[in-house]
């Protein structure tokens, strides 16, 4: 049994509660090892072992998300779309958007895209303003 099996027969709540566990997973992240980074080193280095650890913890829970909402709507996505996803995101989401909710619903998902990705860009700094915090 495969995990889009259960999530067709669990019913739509079932999408929801796992994108939105993709989203706190994500959150959480964005939150956690910039601040266990500048507490362990006092500052944020930009492309550092945290960065990359951040990044790679990233993508799981990404494709997390991704895999709940095709599941969602149905959508049978290729293998190049699944793998771009994870190495291509910037431009395989917005392609991914467009194809499954259409021109006007896409550039809305597109843009609240946009906003998720500027939401962990603050949440990335308040992680790192706690871990000042704990760096004292």
């Amino acid at each position: 049994m495969q995990s889009s099996d259960v999530l067709e027969r669990d019913g739509a709540g079932t999408y929801a509660r796992a994108k939105t566990r993709g989203l706190i997973a994500l959150a959480t992240i964005s939150f956690v090892v910039p601040m266990i980074e500048v507490a362990v080193t006092g500052h944020a280095a930009p492309y550092g072992k945290f960065a990359i650890t951040q990044m790679l913890l990233f993508a799981p829970a990404t494709y997390y998300w991704y895999h709940s909402d095709k599941s969602e709507r149905f959508y049978r996505a290729s293998a190049v779309l699944n793998v771009g996803i994870i190495f291509a995101p910037y431009l395989a989401f917005p392609y991914y958007f467009l194809r499954t909710r259409g021109w006007r619903r896409g550039a809305l998902s597109i843009a609240k895209g946009i906003a998720a990705l500027v939401a962990l860009g603050l949440i990335d700094g308040a992680g790192e303003a706690v871990g000042l915090v704990f760096a004292r």
